[in-house]
């Protein structure tokens, strides 16, 4: 398992990389104060973020089924105190956005470090 104290700011920027849309990743960076990455970094960031995503595309529609069922599960259990009344669309929404780009970011992280590995289903 990584030091979280040493790992953790490398871990964040991986993370917000491949949650956040390319287009906006430098603006949405100083949105949060994080110092942007020189050019080369960046470039070598970037280009990691698409591998990472690019490894975790076998397993995509299996996994965000997995999480569209978490996010009803933390959507449900959210609001037990609403007594039982429908839940707007834009908050099941939000509930889906939630589960599928953390599991998809987790899982793109734990095959990239090796810790996960995509098996033979046949």
């Amino acid at each position: 398992m990584p030091d979280i104290e040493t790992s953790a700011p490398a871990l964040f920027r991986g993370m917000l990389r491949d949650i956040v849309a390319c287009s906006d990743f430098d603006e949405v960076c100083l949105l949060l104060g994080l110092v942007p990455a020189g050019p080369d970094v960046d470039e070598v960031e970037h280009i990691q973020s698409h591998r990472r995503i690019e490894r975790f595309l076998p397993v995509a529609a299996e996994a965000i089924s997995h999480a569209d069922v978490a996010a009803d599960v933390l959507r449900r259990l959210t609001h037990l105190s609403d007594g039982g009344q429908d839940i707007d669309e834009r908050s099941k929404a939000m509930f889906l956005f939630v589960s599928r780009t953390a599991c998809t970011a987790v899982i793109a992280h734990l095959l990239e470090n090796g810790t996960l590995e995509i098996g033979d289903n046949s």
